[in-house]
């Protein structure tokens, strides 16, 4: 650690060393410019960084494409009966994209094969219903145990 006599005998030193006369003259020395087109590589490359994150962010979240319409489906049912729904139903796209978000997020899945021959999963406090008969991308009607 320096001592304040050893930093203001540096900072004095450092005050009388002779100056380039470019500098002087208002030009630039060769390695002030190579440190500047250092800073524009790394801005560049931080730029990019955040650019990808931005990217894969959202990918994660569960507000984005159908997992978000799944969650405000359930929300929905919570704030008008004060429970998650037990089950709703799904069409095939959407119970691959659930496997997908559990996959990615390494969630643990809970696939079952029901007694009526419908795959089943889990996704937080619901049951999603696999329904062949229905569009690919259906999701409906959040319902109790009957």
């Amino acid at each position: 650690m320096l001592t304040r006599r050893e930093l203001i005998a540096v900072g004095v030193a450092g005050g009388l060393s002779p100056v380039d006369a470019a500098e002087l003259e208002g030009g630039e020395t060769v390695e002030q410019q190579a440190d500047r087109d250092g800073q524009k590589e790394i801005a560049t490359a931080i730029s990019r960084i955040g650019v990808a994150l931005d990217r894969a962010l959202p990918s994660n979240s569960l507000e984005v494409g159908t997992i978000g319409k799944l969650t405000d489906l359930m929300e929905l049912h919570f704030k008008s009966t004060g429970r998650f729904p037990d089950y709703i139903d799904i069409g095939v796209s959407i119970f691959m994209e659930l496997y997908n978000w559990h996959v990615r997020n390494r969630q643990q899945l809970f696939i079952q094969r029901g007694a009526d021959n419908r795959y089943t999963i889990q996704f937080m406090l619901t049951t999603m219903i696999l329904r062949q008969e229905v569009d690919r991308g259906h999701i409906g009607i959040p319902y109790e145990k009957a």
